[in-house]
């Protein structure tokens, strides 16, 4: 069954309709309302929207340069201001933090750099050292695999041999 559809000036006229004073009725209120007469509560997004669109049509529209619009806009501006300045403060804390954690960091690592540069032989004999033991792994390696494929060729040999000798005895 498909559900009706319900227009937005219908929306709009029960909203009118459930106002007290001049307040406007919260949308859980206004879905109810649209469920018992309609069938259908119509969706969240759509009832606030309207909710909001009747709330600024209510409030009046100060005429342009008077003094209440130009407090209006001076309430904006500070808001603005406020909002502003608070991302700043965020901002310069975020990047002081991390300034602080660079600083420590460097002065952890000052001392590995102040070794290095005082001795530069230190990092190449460093480095010979873990090339040697690597050449002796491979070594180690090289080994193991030249031994397995020559105790295999020996056992070849041996065997071929003793199947020479049978067929030579045999004859």
């Amino acid at each position: 069954m498909r559900r009706a559809h319900v227009s937005d000036s219908e929306i709009l006229g029960l909203i009118r309709e459930l106002m007290v004073g001049d307040s406007l009725p919260a949308g859980a209120v206004v879905r109810r309302a649209l469920q018992s007469r309609f069938g259908c509560r119509g969706g969240v997004a759509r009832i606030y929207r309207l909710l909001a669109d009747e709330r600024a049509r209510r409030v009046p529209v100060p005429i342009a340069g008077s003094l209440e619009a130009l407090q209006q806009e001076l309430g904006a501006m500070r808001k603005r201001a406020e909002r502003s300045e608070m991302r700043e403060q965020a901002h310069q804390s975020q990047w002081g933090m991390e300034i602080d954690r660079l600083r420590l960091r460097l002065q952890a690592l000052e001392p590995l750099a102040a070794r290095a540069n005082h001795d530069p032989t230190v990092l190449l004999r460093q480095q010979l050292r873990v090339a040697e033991q690597r050449a002796a792994q491979l070594e180690e390696q090289l080994l193991e695999v030249l031994g397995r494929s020559q105790s295999e060729s020996s056992d070849r040999d041996a065997a071929e041999s003793s199947t020479t000798k049978r067929h030579t005895s045999g004859l």
